[in-house]
């Protein structure tokens, strides 16, 4: 590791889940002080840093608050925040991840949007202020889904194309002091992907020009990449293999 993050101090939201967990190792592992924020299972990430939950399925004035909280927590153990990693996503089931475009429900749409989306922002709101200070920077999550389309995770899509534009919208708002970039990633080999159907786990590669699935430990690098100081500003990297529209049967 470069030591880039030598004293640094980086909160991550979504912090348990599979990439979460690798992206935490990693910080760690450059040489950060870490604040994890996860809906529950804060046993997974317990060791790495200072730990909190938030539930961001709730309704508005309570995740307003509950973000505040967090932040109020993390910003006084670490005393100030240099990088905002925003991992925090509806956990995609099987279930909801194989919906056609008529099971797609109101609900569903409004579950991925408000833990994507919403949360994304909100965080991004109640960190402000400390990364201005800091001239940290944010790393949003996106999808490339949110550029190509794809025929699975129907409920999730809008909500990761919405955050390809929270980049934008971000990077304007809090420039010149905090850069905003966001990460896109196509199939990544985590524990969900593997309670998919061999089709699904052979669609989900197919796409890609390398044949295979991503890593979370190349997600982590990339992540690193964009939050470390450097020129790139209100950019998506889009890390999916080689994903390109499908090829006209014509």
């Amino acid at each position: 590791m470069s030591g880039r993050f030598e004293g640094k101090s980086v909160v991550i939201t979504g912090a348990s889940g599979d990439i979460g967990r690798v992206v935490a190792r990693a910080f760690a592992a450059d040489g950060a002080r870490l604040g994890l924020v996860a809906r529950n299972n804060a046993a997974a990430i317990a060791g790495l840093g200072t730990a909190v939950t938030c539930e961001l399925l709730a309704p508005a004035d309570r995740v307003r608050a509950g973000v505040e909280a967090a932040r109020d927590t993390l910003l006084t153990a670490l005393g100030g925040c240099d990088a905002l990693i925003l991992l925090a996503g509806l956990p995609a089931t099987p279930a909801l991840w194989n919906k056609s475009l008529e099971e797609v429900s109101a609900q569903d749409l409004h579950d991925a949007f408000a833990v994507d989306t919403v949360g994304t922002f909100l965080f991004a709101q109640a960190f402000a202020g400390a990364l201005r200070k800091s001239h940290g920077s944010i790393v949003v999550t996106s999808s490339s889904a949110a550029f190509y389309g794809d025929v699975l995770g129907l409920a999730y899509a809008p909500a990761k194309s919405a955050n390809a534009g929270l980049v934008k919208m971000l990077a304007r708002v809090l420039a010149p002091e905090v850069r905003v970039n966001g990460i896109a990633p196509g199939g990544i080999d985590t524990g969900w992907l593997h309670s998919l159907s061999d089709a699904d786990k052979a669609h989900a590669s197919a796409q890609t020009l390398l044949r295979r699935l991503g890593t979370p430990e190349e997600i982590a690098q990339a992540i690193l990449d964009l939050a470390a100081p450097g020129y790139a500003n209100g950019q998506v990297l889009q890390l999916d293999g080689g994903v390109f529209p499908p090829k006209s049967d014509s």
